[in-house]
């Protein structure tokens, strides 16, 4: 009897022992399996990275004061152009402080300097303003200046347009990007804002806040990385600022829409806008001005800028041989380096033999 209650209870222990083990084994097999669904996701996504070549990043961006330039210690992943160091400029040759000359048709950047250098654009900036606006308005469309004009600052330059003028988008346009309107500007901004947002009602002020961030919005599915818009004039704003090779990826982002290239081609523009008023307007950028001392016969267009803080920019295409380029100058001391420097890029491709480059006066040994 006793013999036979110990079998029993041997018995009992060992189905304990037996289902105990197999409950801790199921345990670990749910928890490894959980575990890895948490942690295959990661792995994933880092070996992506890694066949991408996308750099891990942490952003610490530097601000500065007293208006001195912007710099950043961001590291993020930009679009990857091909480069090509072969120039035969270097960039002590340049006096702009960022540089940049791509070739459209090769996808290559050919000459670069402090191209990922944060600086402020000026009015290059309107570039960004008349993407906006041919995106979501039509060329036709008729629109009344009004009380936003008090927006405008100090020493803006302006297209002349006065409260109650009537004009379509395509004037404003030419407004906009010839004689660098900041009136233009704020013209199209809160027009185009009121109507995109569907609020008739805002106010001018809401109205530009909401435009920027169609313009940030834009600007960053351009690929952007370094750009923030505060105003549709770049009239000079600490926090409003990008890079050469920012304005590139609008420049190139401005292919959706080719009227945009048509308009800043022009010379000249004589126009009677629809409420009567007659206007004649000259392109700020003397590129593409024949009988003017910088005028490049293969120069294209585009838009120009200048403010103290932002010295002289200008993003500035061309076409030879059935190729583009595109150059891009962020803050050249002078109004004459600006224009040299663009001919020099496009030179150093198109005609070497043409490039300007100053070379300090030796005095003569005595």
């Amino acid at each position: 009897m006793v013999l036979s209650l110990n079998r029993t209870l041997k018995s009992i222990k060992r189905k304990s022992y037996l289902t105990e083990n197999r409950t801790d084994k199921i345990f670990m097999l749910v928890f490894l399996i959980i575990f890895g669904l948490c942690f295959v996701p990661f792995v994933l996504k880092s070996r992506q990275n890694q066949k991408n070549d996308i750099p891990v990043s942490v952003s610490n961006k530097v601000y500065p004061e007293n208006n001195n330039i912007l710099y950043t210690v961001e590291e993020t992943p930009l679009l990857k152009f091909k480069r090509d160091n072969n120039s035969v400029l270097k960039p002590e040759n340049l006096k702009s402080d960022a540089a940049l000359l791509y070739n459209v048709d090769t996808d290559t950047v050919l000459f670069s300097k402090n191209s990922d250098k944060i600086c402020f654009p000026a009015s290059i900036t309107k570039i960004m303003t008349a993407y906006i606006a041919v995106k979501y308005i039509p060329l036709e469309t008729q629109f009344t200046v009004g009380t936003e004009l008090s927006l405008l600052q100090p020493d803006s330059s302006v297209a002349d347009l006065c409260q109650g003028n009537v004009i379509t988008l395509e004037d404003l346009l030419y407004a906009l990007l010839l004689p660098s309107g900041n009136d233009a500007a704020y013209t199209i901004a809160v027009n185009v804002a009121r109507h995109v947002s569907g609020n008739a009602d805002l106010n001018d002020t809401q109205a530009v806040e909401f435009f920027c961030s169609l313009m940030n919005e834009e600007a960053e599915k351009s690929g952007t990385k370094n750009t923030n818009f505060c105003d549709p004039d770049g009239y000079h704003n600490t926090f409003h600022y990008t890079t050469a090779e920012d304005m590139l990826r609008i420049a190139l982002h401005t292919d959706d829409f080719p009227v945009l290239a048509q308009i800043a081609a022009v010379p000249y523009r004589k126009t009677t806008i629809v409420s009567g008023q007659a206007f004649y307007w000259s392109n700020g950028n003397c590129l593409v001005v024949n009988d003017n001392q910088y005028f490049l016969p293969f120069a294209t267009g585009f838009k120009t800028g200048f403010t103290d803080e932002a010295g002289y920019c200008m993003v500035a295409t061309a076409t030879n041989n059935n190729q583009r380029f595109i150059a891009v100058t962020l803050n050249s001391p002078s109004l004459a380096g600006r224009y040299t420097d663009a001919a020099n890029l496009f030179y150093s491709v198109i005609a070497p033999d043409k490039i300007i480059i100053d070379t300090p006066q030796v005095p003569p040994s005595s």
